[in-house]
């Protein structure tokens, strides 16, 4: 199969709502974010995609693009045209179970970023955050207890909505709670169990908290 290669630098745009979809892209490396106005026509950020994570998958039933997606650091691409991928599905039953999960999983993430926003308390959300970004260096076998965010307090802000200085109010009190140690970008969980208790904090979420599933059993009985 061929595919094509692309770099982005960060802030740039690999394609804006509205765009007509010709095709879908993989993370090689670097993250996105995933917008779209809100009711107030400021930019929302509904998701970031990381290393692995398919691109564009609501082009596969969609002529045009749902979402703007925008380098947050210098971000390389591989891009899969769909005139491509349509003719291969036809005759590879693999490929089109691998975008059905694609789409799946796409479907999945935008469901639990609206379930953060349904969190009162800023702390949870900000340990919900954490929690998945942390469970995402894991499956691609990174450390997950010391790492240094790709996005700015500010998109972080934007993602979870809300202010830029109660995310940093919520780092310090989780900080001064002895869970993680946090220095600008650099993140260092010191209790992932706690962090993922203050993360799951409203009853009606468990079910929708993504560390519950990916921890390992003996790590779940600990906490």
């Amino acid at each position: 199969m061929s595919v094509r290669t692309s770099t982005l630098s960060k802030g740039q745009l690999l394609f804006e709502a509205g765009d007509r979809a010709t095709s879908l892209y993989v993370v090689r490396s670097g993250a996105v974010s995933a917008s779209r106005p809100n009711d107030y026509g400021m930019r929302q950020i509904l998701s970031f995609s990381l290393r692995g994570d398919l691109i564009g998958t609501t082009s596969l039933h969609e002529p045009e693009h749902m979402v703007t997606i925008r380098a947050v650091q210098r971000t390389a691409l591989c891009e899969f045209p769909l005139n491509m991928l349509h003719r291969l599905s036809s005759v590879n039953g693999g490929l089109v179970r691998f975008l059905r999960r694609a789409l799946s999983k796409e479907l999945k993430r935008n469901r639990e970023a609206r379930l953060q926003l349904a969190v009162p308390w800023a702390d949870s959300r900000v340990a919900s955050f954490l929690t998945w970004y942390a469970s995402a260096l894991t499956e691609r076998r990174l450390s997950a207890a010391r790492f240094r965010l790709p996005m700015s307090r500010v998109e972080i802000a934007n993602h979870l909505g809300l202010a830029v200085e109660s995310v940093s109010r919520a780092l310090a009190e989780l900080r001064a709670e002895g869970i993680l140690e946090a220095k600008g970008r650099e993140i260092e969980i010191l209790d992932s169990c706690r962090l993922w208790e203050v993360a799951c904090s409203m009853q009606f979420r468990r079910a929708a908290c993504v560390p519950a599933r990916r921890l390992s059993p003996d790590v779940i009985a600990a906490c």
